[in-house]
């Protein structure tokens, strides 16, 4: 008699028995081997275990199953366990396979799905069921294990479809929704920040235009790759159409580390990618906003980050913007002063004001910028920086532009009547340049007025509008250039350009930012800017206007430069058109203006220039420094720019000149003088520190004049 103890072992030492026997026989009369052979047939997993958890017996399918992957002939369902993953794709602890939990609670365990770890080859997918048994009074589990992976698959298949974007991967629009929704209610949850962003790339339709929609789709799937490795496990990178990506960025302290994200995410996106054999590089524009400071619903976040991201791509792109809810509010309360500037335009209450541009080389006045003024009834006059902001995404700005046009043309007619014959420039906003039938309303425009008008008519575009659809801005240019009209491209540097773009573009004059003028004498980045703008623009055979001039010294600096076209307040304000007859009479050149060099400087002189701007640059920051903490700004005399310039490309070119070595003996000097100023600042001499701030100015003052006369005497040395 065998005990109840072994009594299941004996059934599972059976039942090998008799499925050998079965596997080697074709008699079907024997109950047993019938038995066995559905065991044999059937591909679903039986397996019988003890209470000890010892395996029993295993059909043929288990081991077909686990057999490359597990040790099925002997030993606890430990094994079986050590090769499965759960849902989430981590091992499973021994206690949580089905057997185990059934011998250790005695409950049935049905459909628990695990995945099967398979060496050099994809996870398999298993359906796994266990419940107890008992016979003659012993205890035991059966399981089975059923391989779905088939199924599974295609499930996730319907899902990818359902909710992943085809090309990149990424989550789409309808499981960013979920995602939205379950981020907003986790920042709800633990007051903790969610970043809401939306990204464009900039620049990536002249890549699908030029080397084609394949290569296109390989860059888009490039960023998706890049944005993935960028941002946090637990955030969500989407794609919503075309060239325009979405990130969640959750868990966040504070808007600092939403920044720190988005800076990396705009560099890794700005490394240039190989793409049909090319470098290709594209930049990104992205706009943020942050819930719960911005309290709003999914919907609205999306909006407001779409705006954030405009703003972006406004300021330059290659930038995030940070939305801001104080700013929407305000929005939302200038509706009713959109509706006024409206009724404005209705009543008649704009005028235009014209500011001269002036070739400062021949000293004449070559034209008239056209400037858009409200004559507010109770406010006075307006300066466009006071409302055209609010109005440059709306319809109202199409319809004010038109008129700028109409009545730019009508003063120029008038002025011809009167024998002034003026070019004149009006500027044209994106809306209304890429709102479809522009060229149809400029020919009704100019068909209303004098004939011959467009040849004096120049229409100025912000280069960031010019580049939104050059395809577009191009055609409309062609057609009238060939009428004699000139096109400006505005703002030039502030903007996303390329030489292809320029190129491209075939503008007639380029227009250099004031924002680079202004700073130029004392900032030797922006003077670098304005003269690469000045060689571009010689380049492609344009002129160059320099806006925003104000002193005789950026004058005399753009026209050794070689820029001529000048307007600003250092040369004349805007005006009202009655006005200007009278100053066109009573118009003299500046003397002063003939001491600039007739010929264009050389690269070597350029250098002398910019070096001198970058000693100015070193004097203001030690000026400041020493005002707020009374020491020395980095770098030293044996470490400043200038003395590194001399000491090589400076020696090179001009050491044998006597004046040119006297320059570094007052350089010197003028550290030394720093350096005291230092000494008496930190020792709390005032005395001294007056006399070392003067003696530093003298030789300051010294070592500039030596280097402005080393470079006049250049001119008649070396040109």
């Amino acid at each position: 008699m065998v005990s109840s103890a072994g009594m299941l072992k004996d059934i599972g030492d059976k039942l090998c028995l008799v499925v050998a026997k079965a596997a080697g026989t074709t008699s079907t009369n024997d109950p047993d081997v019938r038995l066995c052979t559905l065991l044999l047939a059937v591909d679903e997993g039986i397996q019988l275990w003890g209470a000890d958890g010892r395996k029993l017996y295993a059909n043929p399918a288990t081991l077909n199953q686990f057999g490359a992957v597990a040790d099925v002939a002997d030993g606890g369902f430990e094994a079986l366990a050590a090769v499965c993953l759960g849902l989430d794709g981590t091992p499973i602890q021994p206690a949580d396979f089905p057997v185990a939990r059934v011998l250790a609670n005695g409950e049935p365990c049905a459909d628990v799905l695990l995945q099967l770890r398979v060496p050099g080859a994809a996870n398999r997918w298993l359906r796994v069921s266990a419940k107890p048994m008992s016979f003659g009074g012993e205890n035991g589990v059966i399981s089975s294990t059923v391989d779905v992976t088939q199924l599974i698959e295609r499930e996730i298949s319907l899902e990818r479809q359902a909710h992943y974007d085809a090309l990149t991967r990424l989550p789409n629009r309808v499981l960013l929704a979920d995602r939205m929704k379950q981020a907003i209610a986790h920042s709800k949850r633990t007051g903790e920040t969610l970043a809401v962003c939306l990204m464009d790339l900039d620049g990536f339709k002249p890549v699908n235009d030029t080397l084609g929609h394949k290569a296109g789709d390989q860059l888009l799937q490039e960023i998706a790759r890049r944005l993935e490795e960028t941002i946090r496990a637990d955030d969500t990178a989407a794609r919503i159409g075309g060239d325009e990506f979405t990130l969640l960025l959750g868990g966040l302290k504070s808007p600092q580390q939403a920044e720190q994200v988005l800076q990396r995410v705009l560099d890794a996106i700005a490394m240039p990618c190989a793409i049909a054999g090319q470098a290709v590089r594209v930049t990104a524009s992205i706009g943020v906003t942050l819930f719960p400071g911005d309290v709003a619903d999914g919907d609205q976040l999306m909006r407001h980050a779409d705006q954030a991201m405009y703003k972006a791509k406004e300021a330059g792109k290659s930038r995030y913007h940070m939305f801001n809810p104080a700013i929407e509010s305000r929005i939302r309360a200038n509706q009713g002063l959109l509706r006024r500037i409206e009724d404005a335009l209705d009543k008649g209450q704009f005028a235009l004001h014209y500011q001269p541009k002036v070739d400062c080389r021949t000293g004449t006045v070559v034209g008239m910028e056209a400037l858009v003024r409200w004559q507010h009834p109770v406010l006075g006059l307006r300066s466009p920086g006071e409302f055209l902001p609010l109005i440059e995404h709306d319809d109202i700005i199409v319809r004010l532009g038109e008129w700028v046009i109409n009545e730019a043309l009508r003063q120029m007619a008038e002025w011809r009547g009167a024998g002034i014959d003026l070019a004149v420039s009006v500027n044209v906003s994106a809306r209304q340049f890429l709102r479809g039938g522009f060229d149809a309303r400029l020919a009704e425009m100019l068909s209303a007025h004098l004939p011959g008008l467009e040849r004096r008519l120049e229409l100025e575009l912000v280069e960031t509008a010019a580049l939104e659809d050059i395809a577009a801005v191009r055609t409309v240019m062609a057609h009238y250039q060939k009428l004699g009209m000139r096109f400006s491209l505005d703002d030039f540097g502030t903007g996303y350009s390329s030489l292809v773009h320029l190129k491209r573009l075939a503008v007639d004059v380029l227009k250099v930012d004031q924002t680079f003028v202004r700073d130029m004498l004392d900032d030797p980045g922006d003077l670098a800017i304005v003269q690469g703008v000045i060689g571009l623009a010689s380049a492609f055979g344009q002129k160059v206007v320099a806006e925003g001039v104000e002193s005789i010294e950026q004058i005399l600096l753009l026209l050794e430069l070689g820029c001529d076209i000048m307007q600003g307040y250092g040369i004349a304000r805007p005006m009202p058109a009655e006005r200007v007859p009278g100053w066109l009479a009573g118009f003299q050149a500046d003397p002063r203006w003939r001491l600039a060099r007739s010929q264009y400087p050389m690269r070597s002189d350029f250098e002398l220039l910019l070096m001198e701007v970058s000693h100015r640059h070193w004097l203001e920051r030690t000026r400041v420094a020493m005002q707020q903490s009374g020491e020395l700004p980095a770098p030293g005399y044996d470490s400043c720019r200038f003395t590194q310039w001399y000491a090589e490309a400076g020696i090179r070119r001009y050491g044998g000149l006597t004046e040119f070595r006297e320059i570094d003996m007052i350089h010197r000097k003028v550290h030394k003088q720093a350096e005291a100023l230092a000494t008496f600042i930190r020792a709390g001499d005032l005395a001294g520190a007056e006399s070392a701030r003067m003696a530093l100015e003298s030789a300051n003052e010294e070592m500039l004049q030596q280097l402005h006369s080393f470079r006049v005497g250049l001119a008649g040395t070396i040109h």
